[in-house]
């Protein structure tokens, strides 16, 4: 599989781009007007200005949802109607407007949105959607060779989903803001899209490879659509389950016991607490592994899969449930693939289960650190019991390396990650679809092992990842 190293064209959103700059220029229409040539604006004229631009920032309010640039908007044109009403005569006031436009319009460009890397197999990408018996809805992605007049989705299409984020502020907050305003300080989602799909396009005949995918905690099935585009071009196909619980467990008390320091993983009072973190989540992860067995029901029923090449793959606590799937059921027969996989659910019972099947584990640097989740014991324990591994380590990488939202919010990650270099962060994510497709080629940990360093070297120019456990 060849990748370009250096990452895609930017994308600029042009459309509000466009409108920024339509707003700029009546602004800018405006002192034109009155201070050069002195032409007065009656009450009429600057209240249609006014009308027609809120129109047009209420459409670009409505295209960037509660990114960033949002600050920067809203005081522009608050700014803006207090100008106009005073027929711009205070120069502070013009000033203080011009430099919020001119500042959103610098907001824009410099927040990128990029272009997500096209797959490399020879197949276009197929999509469906069904719904599971139990009511669980699942994302198919398969090679195909026509194409459909529907090409994109939504990734995020469901308003349940932002309902159990509503529903998890009252966990921490004394007072939880209308619904209404989370549908809008989450519409961001819905800008992230899944491209270059052919929409209930016929699939390729003959029994295909099969790798079944679980999301992580608070994600979305169709939020690692890179992943499955790059495997459906190569000819597999892949089933995605949307799984959801309850993200944040803690209560405020909690939460403030641990920032001030009064629990911490040394006392009493913070073990009691990770107890009750331990438990709710093992919980969470047996629900999870109920419905992705349910997942592997339906895969099993279907006529074009072959039941020797199924691949288990997941996301943190998706990864958790594949691996803890696969302990107990021998229907994933291939492999399982790992990305951040996030070992607090477990008991300590399971931990140190042997697989029976090969298994790859793509670990970001930050993630298997963290100590709270007893993490680097728990990555020891169960990858030493694993004879058939290969577990990496990829520098610099943080835990969303591995969802589409790097791209097209990696503006948002850069300032609450330790990464300072957007370029890393997609690089990251090519060095993902590089060994997980090198794993699936592979399919034996003998061959993977005997043939990585070769693999390596042509796959990165420079050395980012590190080998764990071997």
């Amino acid at each position: 599989m060849k990748y370009p190293y250096e990452f895609q064209q930017q994308d600029v959103p042009l459309l509000e781009m466009a409108l920024a700059i339509l707003m700029l220029g009546s602004f800018m229409n405006d002192l034109l007007l009155i201070l050069i040539y002195n032409v007065q604006i009656d009450l009429t004229e600057k209240s249609q200005m006014i009308f027609s631009t809120a129109f047009i920032i209420l459409f670009m309010i409505k295209c960037q949802k509660m990114r960033l640039t949002i600050y920067l908007l809203i005081p522009a044109y608050i700014t803006l109607i207090i100008s106009k009403y005073s027929s711009h005569q205070s120069y502070i006031m013009v000033f203080i407007c011009l430099m919020f436009q001119i500042g959103y319009i610098f907001l824009v460009m410099v927040m990128p949105q990029y272009k997500y890397p096209k797959p490399s197999g020879k197949y276009l990408i197929g999509f469906k959607e069904i719904k599971l018996k139990n009511g669980d809805m699942v994302s198919i992605y398969y090679p195909t060779l026509q194409k459909s007049k529907i090409r994109s989705i939504n990734s995020c299409r469901n308003r349940d989903y932002i309902k159990q984020v509503y529903n998890d502020f009252q966990h921490v907050m004394h007072w939880r803001p209308p619904i209404m305003f989370i549908y809008w300080m989450l519409g961001f989602l819905n800008k992230v899209k899944v491209e270059d799909i052919e929409v209930d396009s016929p699939i390729i005949e003959g029994k295909l490879p099969t790798i079944v995918f679980s999301n992580g905690l608070g994600g979305l099935k169709d939020h690692y659509s890179v992943f499955y585009k790059e495997w459906a071009s190569n000819g597999y196909q892949v089933y995605s389950i949307q799984q959801e619980e309850v993200t944040i467990i803690l209560n405020e008390k909690e939460i403030h016991q641990y920032k001030t320091g009064e629990a911490t993983l040394e006392n009493q009072l913070g073990q009691q607490i990770l107890n009750k973190v331990k438990m709710i989540r093992h919980q969470q992860l047996n629900d999870r592994v109920i419905k992705y067995q349910s997942l592997l029901d339906y895969v099993y029923q279907q006529q074009n899969v072959d039941l020797n090449k199924i691949i288990g793959a997941g996301h943190s606590f998706g990864a958790a449930t594949v691996h803890r799937t696969a302990q107990i059921d021998k229907r994933i027969t291939a492999g399982i693939i790992l990305f951040d996989p996030w070992f607090l659910p477990f008991s300590e019972d399971t931990l140190n289960i042997k697989l029976s099947v090969p298994l790859l584990s793509v670990n970001s640097e930050t993630f298997r650190l963290r100590k709270e989740n007893e993490t680097p014991q728990r990555y020891s324990i169960v990858f030493n019991a694993q004879s058939k591994k290969l577990v990496i380590m990829i520098k610099g990488s943080q835990h969303l390396c591995t969802t589409d939202l790097v791209y097209k919010m990696p503006f948002e990650l850069k300032m609450f990650t330790k990464l300072n270099n957007l370029n890393k962060i997609l690089q990251i994510t090519i060095a993902h679809l590089r060994l997980s497709q090198y794993f699936i080629e592979s399919l034996s940990p003998q061959k993977t092992l005997t043939k990585f360093e070769e693999f390596s070297k042509e796959s990165f120019r420079q050395p980012i990842h590190e080998i764990e456990y071997k």
